[in-house]
């Protein structure tokens, strides 16, 4: 029988989180868990459910994917090949892991070869009735052990609990793009999601080069989604109400918040510029912010245009093949940069 659920639960789920023996594992410690060759399965494999695959497979996983279109296979591996390689070229990781990762991918043909994984990673659309679904079917398959994540971007992980025969392995995943670069996870529990399920998905996250925050409590878009939606939304207000294009925005937004970002969050930005002036201004502030719960009419208009952005070279900016392939190269360069910032700049006081 499962452990009791603990969503209200451990006493520091941010940072770290209790281990089966109850030690404490910070997420930022340099003695990270190695993988071993954990048998891991990846239902969907668009962009995301590739990138996790490539980051599991560089980390010493062994990996079983599985896509209702079987043509995804042959774009998986591209996909796969392409960024290890890139990783080798930087020795992010070793020549071994190169030359085997082949050998430790594999494909399903229906979930019911999902049967011998420790983990199954779920990473179709945003779509809740096909997501529970899944669990559903994949619930009769893997034995009790078996942790079930969801990569939802924003679905409450308890509405995928519901009607499961064990739902306290169930557990939200949210993995950032590029997967195999990025040091960001969030680990959301359910409300009926035990303790040891959140420790297996920490170890996880952690032996996977990840700095993992886990939540405390089961909301709609977590925390990193709900900070940066607000931001989207304001942006958006901002340019219909005519106070500024779209490139002054973006060049504000760069050069004063994407400058101190990725060293301090919101709090530890107030702690070194000063609290009280942030407290004053929000006075003020506060009732001129957009408040609206409709999704802009700046974004609406480019869904209706068929606006993919770099991926079909058509956005709020304007892009030739050319161009949109190069901001992919410098995406992708960024990435790498930043982490190797991060990793240097690390709080750790």
């Amino acid at each position: 029988m499962l452990d009791a659920p603990g969503p209200a639960h451990l006493s520091r789920l941010d940072a770290a989180a209790a281990s089966p023996n109850n030690e404490v594992i910070n997420s930022s410690m340099p003695n990270r868990p190695k993988a071993s060759c954990s048998k891991i399965g990846i239902v969907g494999l668009g962009l995301m459910g590739q990138g996790i695959a490539t980051c599991l497979l560089a980390h010493g996983h062994v990996v079983t994917g599985y896509d209702s279109d079987p043509k995804k296979a042959a774009a998986t591996i591209m996909h796969i090949a392409a960024a290890l390689s890139e990783m080798k070229r930087r020795k992010l990781i070793s020549a071994e892991s190169l030359r085997t990762w082949k050998s430790r991918l594999h494909f399903a043909s229906c979930l019911g070869d999902f049967k011998s994984c420790e983990l199954v990673i779920e990473c179709v659309r945003e779509d809740l009735a096909l997501k529970r679904s899944i669990f559903t079917e994949l619930e009769a398959i893997v034995p009790a052990r078996t942790v079930l994540a969801s990569n939802t971007s924003s679905l409450p992980i308890s509405l995928l609990q519901r009607g499961l025969r064990r739902p306290g392995r169930i557990i939200g995943m949210h993995w950032g793009e590029p997967a195999q670069i990025m040091r960001y996870l969030e680990i959301i529990p359910g409300k009926l999601t035990t303790r040891t399920t959140v420790s297996k998905a920490l170890r996880f996250g952690l032996s996977c080069g990840k700095e993992p925050a886990v939540l405390k409590q089961d909301i709609r878009g977590f925390l990193s989604n709900r900070l940066m939606y607000a931001m989207i939304r304001e942006a958006c207000h901002l340019v219909e109400s005519g106070i500024a294009d779209i490139e002054t925005v973006d060049r504000s937004f760069r050069n004063d918040i994407g400058w101190w970002a990725l060293l301090a969050g919101p709090f530890r930005w107030m702690d070194l510029t000063g609290i009280p002036a942030y407290a004053t201004v929000m006075e003020g502030l506060l009732p001129e912010l957009s408040t609206s719960t409709s999704v802009p009419d700046l974004m609406q208009r480019a869904v209706r245009k068929g606006s993919l952005g770099i991926a079909n070279a058509k956005g709020f900016y304007p892009y030739t093949k050319a161009s949109a392939a190069q901001w992919e190269r410098d995406w992708t360069e960024f990435t790498h940069a930043m982490r190797t910032l991060a990793e240097k700049y690390t709080p750790t006081r």
